[in-house]
């Protein structure tokens, strides 16, 4: 899969970081043949390393429609982690 063709938003709502990735399904379906939890998981897992994105993905749901995009939520908790202490010495 081409990971630099992933569009990210994200959303932050009462201390709750979400984000959503969107993926052309013609890109997904070059590296995957069905569309699971697993699947999604080690996608958002490889999309946060490469942006040296520390935050932990839960509840991750994967979603494809008639638009042909394939669309990954996930919550990204930072509570605990290195993300928490940026900027701090």
């Amino acid at each position: 899969m081409i990971y630099d063709n992933i569009i990210e938003r994200r959303i932050v709502k009462n201390g709750q970081h979400s984000l959503v990735l969107e993926i052309s399904k013609d890109d997904y379906n070059n590296s995957y043949n069905e569309y699971n939890t697993e699947i999604a998981y080690q996608i958002v897992n490889h999309h946060l390393d490469n942006r040296g994105d520390d935050g932990i993905p839960t509840d991750i749901k994967i979603r494809h429609d008639d638009e042909n995009i394939i669309r990954i939520y996930a919550n990204v908790n930072y509570l605990g982690n290195d993300h928490s202490n940026y900027g701090s010495w």
